[in-house]
């Protein structure tokens, strides 16, 4: 692993502190019926599980068990097939277990999540049967154990297949000894595959078969081991290499890989691989505890989802639909793996949606969304393999697009950083597309520089994110063009919007100015003095990253006046201001250019959101949305949105259908954890500000271990909407700066119960000079009532041109208001008036006739000062 011994020893401390004595509450999927022997069964209701090295659907049949495997690396090409589902990704193998149990009572089927375990158990004739079935990552094998409550009682035939032979496709199946072999070649890329299954029964006979089948009987118990593996490797050769079947050439075959995979794993017992991955497992998953109060409910999980909400159940789903993000994504993203595509990895199909690949204009980013925020920073190391192996194509395509689109600025010895990419897959990085801007390369740079931010390594910084960003904003310097005295990007695509090949649109605006910053920070950082860091300089406060609009609304397109002037257009030719992207909105979320430190942004965002609306089935949009409306702290709307994916898109086996039909995509599983998340946590100004989006329906909870900016681990726990108590971990010291009504008047100690020092800001906001490894305790924290804001602010008609006149709807709290403007395009608010007694105010200014545009707040002021958190706004343009 790439951490520092110093991050390391802090990650130990961190887990003692605050992980495994708090994980008490067991978080389970659980079914009274095995899961339909279909496809619909397999997306509805099978279980998933995983190591990195494949991923597993798990049946629990009872007649014959059912467990799909997939291997991202066992690709077709599906280049000329057209409509959703393309060849892409391939399902590696089909695997049974023949039992012939068919007089059954008392089924249970159970993945529990706080093992990492999944379950089956049943009574058949007179005897209990078990299986328990874990997906090692430190052993890269899958493990099965069966027993039944008899000796002699346990017969099975272990038979697995390959599915989808024929179309590119070769394979065969053979058994000798215990061990069966399947083994093939994908045809297009020549990828050889293999997979070895081995049989350890105790007591009882095993017979090995011509048609690759092992039949064990009248055993007391046995276990399986599964082991596979490709000829692929993540290598710069393979993107670089434009001959398909030439790709992996040179890569050793699979089999002495999968060979010694299964040797060492069958050199252990069961229960030290048992071991070895629960250590692995717990290690990450325990880490962060969520709670809610859920009680687990005496219902199947089936049932659970379909009742949602409820008010005896809901919490508990809630709480563990949180940590199946978190369990998904240890699953499917661990270092030495691919990292997890449209669907993870999880696969069934010849022709998946999208080929099951990698885009880059929100997928991806929504894959590793909690990857930080919930405390699993060294999965993202995954990704990290996968990015170093393309972008040497991508700087390729970098020098192409600056000689195609600014050729002044190319650079005759090749030095033109990288270009981001739309999609991509194991084997290829296409170039440009029109459905989405060169904004996906600095789009991968934020989540770089989030890998340094919430880690703070410096080695991390140096070694791994400094490279990359700064590559990407040589790119970004050198395709960026003057255009009425700023930088824009020519071409320009809002993601997936029809309006394409543009100019300057939000989404690359935003991405670019976010990287540069970045650039220039961790310059800083480090010490740097690269060639082209005055250049970035010079040109940050030219790349013009917002634009207001005439609804009030971050414009997505500077071309646009009022919010649904652009935008898809559907059949019928009328606008669709509800599209599945909010691109404009990315320096809100996950960027960290809309903050409460711009607040006049903050008020726009908040406006597309509205404007946005509810309309969006797509699941990864509402997670989406759940992260957006948290950022502007907006609890109820943020909840509303977490339960319509609940409730709409999460299925029995809580995998997200992607917009109905039973569509999987993995993004909104991960997607909804984060923005569960940035409903408990935030840090995006570098002020930890704790429960700024809690909803009225969590009065009650906890949690542990969440990961802020700075590396700070944050847990809460509060009680009828007001917090206890809050413990912050400095895992890598530094300033720590802290939000919370009232923080200055609490009570701060170590854990070790000594005070601690502290500066107040305000009534509000705290600052402390932190040691790594301290643990800093707030308790007694005073209540906080909120200032109730006035609403409904308008402008009365006026016949004066250097006046203004407004009113707006009273706040009951109000002993007077203040009255703000921000002029066009302005980050920020300038007082304008104060102590203002009644619900009206005439505005007056000499200037009125050279300003186009303005947006006016006004907000209330209680007798204690305080003033109310939010305000009411309108925009006024000049006539």
């Amino acid at each position: 692993m790439f951490f520092s011994k110093k991050l390391l020893m802090v990650m130990i401390f961190s887990a003692t502190v605050f992980g495994f004595a708090q994980q008490n509450k067991t978080l389970r999927l659980w079914y009274n019926e095995p899961t339909p022997d279909n496809d619909k069964g397999w997306v509805n209701r099978s279980i998933p599980m995983g190591n990195g090295y494949m991923g597993v659907n798990v049946f629990g049949g009872t007649s014959k068990e059912r467990i799909q495997i997939t291997e991202n690396s066992l690709f077709a090409n599906g280049e000329k097939d057209r409509g959703l589902k393309r060849r892409g990704l391939n399902n590696f193998a089909e695997v049974f277990i023949d039992f012939n149990h068919n007089k059954i009572k008392d089924y249970k089927q159970e993945l529990n999540l706080n093992k990492g375990l999944s379950f089956v158990e049943y009574e058949n004739d007179g005897v209990k049967y078990t299986r328990e079935y874990f997906t090692s990552y430190p052993d890269k094998v899958m493990a099965i154990r069966l027993s039944a409550s008899k000796k002699g009682k346990l017969s099975f035939t272990l038979r697995p297949t390959i599915p989808f032979l024929g179309e590119g496709k070769s394979g065969s199946v053979s058994a000798k000894g215990d061990i069966i072999t399947l083994s093939g070649m994908m045809e297009y890329y020549k990828i050889m595959y293999e997979g070895q299954f081995k049989v350890i029964p105790e007591g009882g006979k095993l017979k090995t078969n011509k048609n690759g089948t092992i039949d064990v009987s009248d055993a007391d118990n046995a276990v399986i081991l599964i082991a596979i593996g490709t000829n692929y490797k993540l290598d710069s050769k393979v993107f670089l290499t434009e001959d398909a079947g030439q790709k992996l050439a040179g890569f050793s075959a699979p089999h002495n890989k999968v060979t010694k995979y299964l040797e060492d794993a069958a050199d252990k017992s069961y229960e030290e691989l048992l071991k070895n991955h629960q250590t692995d497992y717990t290690a990450l998953y325990n880490r962060v505890n969520f709670d809610l109060g859920g009680i687990e409910p005496n219902m199947p999980t089936n049932k659970l989802v379909d009742l949602y909400p409820n008010k005896d159940s809901s919490k508990y789903l809630e709480e563990l639909a949180f940590q199946y993000g978190r369990y998904m994504l240890i699953c499917s993203s661990r270092k030495g793996s691919l990292p997890p595509n449209l669907q993870g990895i999880w696969n069934v199909y010849q022709r998946p949606p999208w080929s099951s690949k990698y885009l880059h204009d929100t997928n991806v980013q929504m894959a590793y969304a909690p990857v930080f925020s919930t405390n699993l920073s060294e999965l993202f190391e995954s990704y990290t393999d996968y990015f170093k192996a393309f972008e040497p194509r991508q700087r390729l395509y970098a020098t192409e697009y600056v000689k195609q689109f600014n050729k002044s600025q190319l650079d005759a010895n090749g030095d033109n950083g990288w270009s981001g990419p739309f999609w991509s897959s194991p084997y290829d990085v296409p170039g440009k597309s029109k459905i989405a801007g060169f904004g996906t390369g600095s789009w991968i740079g934020l989540l770089f520089w989030d890998y340094y931010d919430y880690t703070r390594d410096n080695d991390v910084l140096e070694e791994k994110v400094y490279p990359v960003i700064y590559d990407q904003a040589n790119f970004v310097s050198r395709f960026v063009t003057k255009t009425d005295g700023v930088l824009l990007a020519k071409p320009s695509s809002s993601p997936e919007q029809k309006l394409r090949n543009t100019i300057g649109t939000t989404f690359d605006q935003q991405m670019f100015y976010e990287n540069h910053h970045n650039v220039i920070k961790g310059a800083e950082i480090l010490g740097r003095s690269d060639s082209r860091l005055s250049t970035f300089e010079t040109q940050l406060p030219l790349l013009d990253p917002i634009q207001v609009g005439k609804s009030g609304q971050i414009k997505e397109f500077r071309q646009e006046g009022y919010f649904d002037d652009f935008g898809d257009p559907k059949i019928n030719k009328v606008i669709d201001v509800n599209h599945r992207h909010a691109s404009m909105l990315l320096g809100l979320y996950p960027g960290i250019l809309i903050t409460d430190k711009t607040p006049a942004w903050l008020d726009a965002a908040e406006v597309s959101l509205i404007k946005r609306d509810h309309k969006t089935n797509i699941g990864w949009a509402r997670a989406e949305r759940i992260a957006m409306w948290a950022r502007v702290h907006d609890g109820e709307e943020a909840y509303s949105y977490y339960k319509e994916l609940l409730s709409e898109n999460y299925m029995h086996n809580l995998f997200n259908d992607h917009r109905g039909g039973q569509l999987f995509q993995a993004d909104a599983n991960y997607g909804a954890t984060a923005g569960v998340a940035e409903m408990l946590l935030q840090c995006q100004d570098y002020v930890i500000s704790p429960l700024t989006a809690l909803p009225k329906d969590w009065s009650e909870g906890s949690y542990s271990g969440l990961l802020a900016r700075g590396n700070f681990e944050v847990s809460a726990e509060w009680s009828k909407g007001q917090a206890k108590k809050f413990e912050v971990l400095s895992k890598s010291g530094g300033i720590l700066e802290f939000r919370y009504p009232n923080v200055s008047k609490a009570t701060i100690k170590t854990s070790k119960g000594k005070a601690v020092k502290f500066v107040a800001k305000d009534h509000d906001f705290i600052t402390i000079k932190t040691e790594v490894g301290q643990n800093y305790v707030i308790t007694e924290i005073p209540e906080y009532i909120a200032v109730i804001a006035p609403s409904k602010l308008k402008i009365d008609n006026t016949a004066h041109e250097d006046e203004i006149k407004l009113s707006w709807n009273k706040s009951k709290d109000a002993v007077s208001y203040n009255l703000y403007r921000a002029v066009g395009n302005a980050a920020t608010y300038e007082l304008v008036a104060s102590q203002i007694k009644e619900n009206e105010f005439v505005y007056k200014a000499s200037d009125l006739n050279k300003i186009d545009q303005m947006t006016f707040k006004v907000t209330a002021v209680r007798a204690d000062k305080r003033e109310s958190d939010k305000g009411a706004t309108v925009i006024w343009l000049l006539p």
